[in-house]
């Protein structure tokens, strides 16, 4: 009897101890992923809001302007929207539909845009971008007004673009 109580006590400390591993790499996950958000959103706030930047087709490189991550993920979308071809341009760094076939909606060919505010989702890693943009096409009205970039961090200090919507 003895010995099945204790082979029950040491399987049960040995579930806790490794559901209390477990719940410690999750805890540290979430605290690394929430200083790099830190981090970046401080970073990307630092950049001069009143910059303009302008981009055309036809003189795109792959790459990014800046060394902020924040910027260049939202840089590369802005990218990936007027040459969906370049090597930059992979499906899980931009939404989907910006990579995708286009009858109905023309491609603009210059976009613009300059950084007002950078927000922190609660509860979440991820962070909203909101833009003063401009560009010379509809584009689903993604390019024109006030255009926000919602970015989750990837980890190895990589953002991508999830989801892109316009304020009127």
């Amino acid at each position: 009897m003895f010995k099945r109580v204790a082979l029950v006590a040491g399987f049960i400390l040995i579930f806790a101890l490794a559901a209390a591993g477990i719940f410690y790499m999750q805890a540290k996950h979430v605290a690394v992923k929430e200083q790099a958000q830190a981090e970046a959103v401080q970073k990307t706030a630092d950049l001069k809001a009143e910059d303009m930047h302008a981009y055309k087709a036809d003189g795109l490189a792959d790459g990014c302007s800046s060394d902020d991550k924040i910027f260049c993920a939202i840089e590369r979308t802005v990218k990936c929207t007027m040459k969906p071809d370049l090597a930059d341009c992979q499906g899980e760094l931009v939404p989907a539909f910006v990579l995708g076939k286009t009858d109905d909606a023309e491609r603009p060919t210059e976009i613009s845009f300059k950084l007002t505010k950078i927000k922190p989702i609660p509860d979440s890693t991820d962070v909203s971008v909101y833009t003063e943009s401009d560009c010379n096409a509809m584009w689903f009205g993604l390019c024109k007004g006030t255009v926000v970039y919602t970015l989750s961090f990837k980890g190895n200090d990589e953002w991508a673009v999830t989801n892109i919507y316009a304020l009127e």
